[in-house]
């Protein structure tokens, strides 16, 4: 579907909206976002891309924007559409260069945007393709060439030198030649296999994970090596003995063909986001050659909710002393269950709270209303209405703006939100 439909679409679903009873008053960003969301999930990609498009034209100032411009870009890359996935993963770099959720950005999408900086066209051109291959391929031919030449050149040179070294020092070259022979020959009969077992799931935040890892002795001889992990400090990764977590191992003596099984032991620190990914790395020095490396890497990933917080009137422009709604909704986008969340929102002073029909609330200690939330599910959200009213005294045009904290209690993780701006008129 080319960008022409897409905005055809969104008008004419923008359009439609406004002129159905009673519908305008109920889409909002939130909703718009998990259908977005969910239709990503199905893999419906053309509909999330719509969905994202409808959210960032009828809602351009939605806090929803970051993770809405990287849901863009992956629903584009899976569409095929890699023009539209390097400008979406663009906007997202300039727009919140300090956000955290950087670390989640595949490395396709990091190298389509890289690519389209640089000027260059994304859509594939086959006779092109053909054309530069054939010019490449003639290069790499010619370079192949050269080298072939002067490694001719090198060879008969070293040899010459090396007769001539024969001549004047014949004997010692001959017990050097054996001394490196029988170094190059025992380094050689060295062989370690490291098998590590990637994880089959994301690991989740806050939580401990464990690889499973093997080292076999492949070699004729018993052998000696020490054994370093190699990860992100917060991980405390270490290599442990199977059934013993605490026990650390950093040196390991192999019988030929004898098999130690571990595992690489780490905790996925809480202040992780959500699909962080991490390198952990298990190096094998042997110990009669430093020299003789053996290595074995795999990558990591975070499970962790990603909360996000809308709040707003029921209607942006409001009249001093108008009794309305006010919502606070309150989703997540992450893989994985938020639990035991405290939400505090501060109204704006030029709110007055009534009340709420059906939730439970707490009045803070610096006059905020605290909400709890036992559990939101990945892809689900939680609403909070309340009943308010605008002071009598309010003056016209000015801005109504409160904000919302969300605790993660069990993972002792804080985010604030911004709410939306209303903004006062006369009667």
């Amino acid at each position: 579907m080319t960008k022409t439909m897409h905005r055809i679409i969104l008008a004419a679903s923008i359009v439609f909206f406004a002129f159905v009873p009673g519908y305008s008053a109920e889409i909002d960003d939130s909703t718009v976002f998990i259908d977005a969301f969910n239709a990503f999930q199905q893999r419906d990609y053309l509909l999330a891309i719509e969905k994202c498009d409808q959210l960032n034209q009828v809602f351009p100032d939605s806090p929803l924007r970051d993770v809405t411009l990287l849901l863009a870009a992956r629903a584009s890359l899976k569409s095929g559409d890699n023009e539209r996935a390097a400008k979406s993963i663009a906007l997202f770099s300039t727009e919140f260069p300090e956000s955290s959720l950087k670390t989640s950005v595949e490395e396709s999408l990091k190298a389509l945007a890289s690519r389209r900086q640089k000027g260059e066209v994304l859509a594939a051109d086959k006779t092109l393709q053909n054309a530069a291959l054939k010019v490449s391929s003639d290069r790499l031919a010619r370079e192949r060439a050269a080298e072939l030449k002067r490694e001719m050149e090198r060879a008969a040179k070293a040899k010459a030198e090396q007769e001539r070294l024969a001549r004047i020092k014949l004997e010692e070259e001959n017990r050097e030649k054996e001394r490196v022979l029988a170094e190059k020959i025992a380094k050689e009969s060295i062989n370690v296999a490291i098998t590590l077992h990637e994880g089959a799931e994301p690991f989740p935040v806050g939580g401990n994970g464990s690889l499973p890892v093997e080292f076999s002795n492949r070699g004729k001889n018993g052998e000696e090596f020490l054994l370093t992990v190699t990860a992100v400090k917060e991980y405390d990764a270490v290599l442990a003995g199977v059934g013993k977590p605490d026990e650390r191992v950093t040196r390991l003596q192999l019988a030929a063909g004898e098999t130690f099984k571990g595992a690489v032991v780490f905790r996925m620190p809480a202040e992780m986001v959500d699909s962080h990914r991490s390198v952990i790395m298990i190096k094998a020095v042997s110990v009669k050659f430093n020299d003789v490396v053996f290595q074995k890497e795999t990558v990591v990933v975070s499970s962790a909710p990603l909360i996000r917080a809308v709040a707003k009137l029921a209607k942006q422009k409001v009249a001093p002393g108008e009794k309305l709604h006010y919502r606070l909704t309150v989703l997540n986008a992450g893989s994985m269950t938020a639990r035991n969340l405290t939400v505090r929102l501060r109204l704006p002073p030029q709110i007055v709270f009534l009340g709420t029909p059906d939730v439970r609330f707490k009045q803070g200690p610096n006059g905020t209303l605290d909400f709890n939330i036992d559990q939101i599910e990945m892809g689900k959200l939680e609403e909070i209405n309340l009943d308010v009213k605008v002071r009598e005294g309010s003056s016209v045009g000015q801005e109504l703006r409160g904000h919302v904290e969300v605790v993660n209690n069990s993972l002792q993780r804080k985010d604030i939100f911004t709410a939306s701006a209303d903004v006062v008129q006369a009667q």
